[in-house]
């Protein structure tokens, strides 16, 4: 079900829990922008064991033990922290009230995830729900399609992904993704920080998923100093919609 680390998250501490991508079916909130950009769909593509496995765990979440088995491997395995949806995303709403039954009764696992499906009014009322326990840390990703949300509950972060050179980050955003062409770029000193696995990193150490632990500590103090974006400047309109 689980499999523990990878190359950005580090080698020992982060489980994480993957579903096939780049469908609407495992998406529900994808939009052009992350379809485009996806990585985990470029994965794919290069990995069929991989993906194998992911395809069954996506049929497990079909079944009505989901819940229990999960926590099962958590307690049998020990398991700390778990990063939900390295890819895919919470397929539905019944999906996404078994994770949250999950996480409320695993209160010492941490868990973490970024989702689109807060543009899904079916399944956002249940993520928001994730963000009010204390062993959760919920991220809206977010992009120039989707806008910045105008309803953000107070524990939730947005994470924003920027494509090109010119797309800077709105001014509410906490966290700055950047797709693989823009991470040699330089990182100027203000605005949002960006993922230090995202930044050059000429002469300096490795920086990894759980030494970082910016999105998935429960209090959010970093121990890898942060590299900075500019915001959108003074005056000029942010990515915002009020659609």
């Amino acid at each position: 079900m689980l499999t523990r680390g990878n190359r950005k998250l580090g080698s020992n501490r982060i489980w994480t829990f993957t579903l096939p991508s780049g469908t609407t079916e495992t998406c529900p909130g994808m939009t052009p922008t992350c379809q485009k950009h996806c990585y985990a769909i470029a994965l794919e593509r290069f990995r069929p064991v991989a993906t194998a496995r992911y395809r069954r765990n996506l049929a497990l979440t079909q079944r009505r033990n989901f819940a229990r088995r999960m926590q099962a491997f958590l307690v049998a395995h020990a398991v700390r922290i778990v990063r939900v949806h390295v890819g895919g995303d919470f397929t539905s709403l019944r999906y996404a009230r078994a994770w949250w039954h999950i996480m409320k009764r695993s209160s010492s696992v941490q868990f973490y995830f970024y989702t689109r499906v807060w543009t899904v009014p079916t399944i956002k009322p249940v993520i928001d729900r994730m963000a009010e326990l204390p062993n959760c840390r919920v991220w809206y990703s977010v992009d120039r399609d989707t806008g910045v949300p105008t309803d953000v509950p107070a524990r939730v972060r947005l994470a924003w992904l920027a494509t090109t050179p010119e797309d800077r980050p709105p001014a509410e955003a906490h966290l700055i993704f950047r797709v693989r062409r823009l991470r040699s770029l330089p990182v100027p000193l203000s605005g949002p920080p960006v993922c230090p696995t995202e930044t050059p990193r000429t002469g300096k150490p490795v920086v990894t998923c759980e030494r970082c632990g910016h999105c998935w500590r429960p209090n959010p103090t970093t121990r890898i100093p942060l590299s900075l974006i500019n915001p959108v400047p003074e005056g000029e309109p942010s990515a915002r919609t009020d659609s």
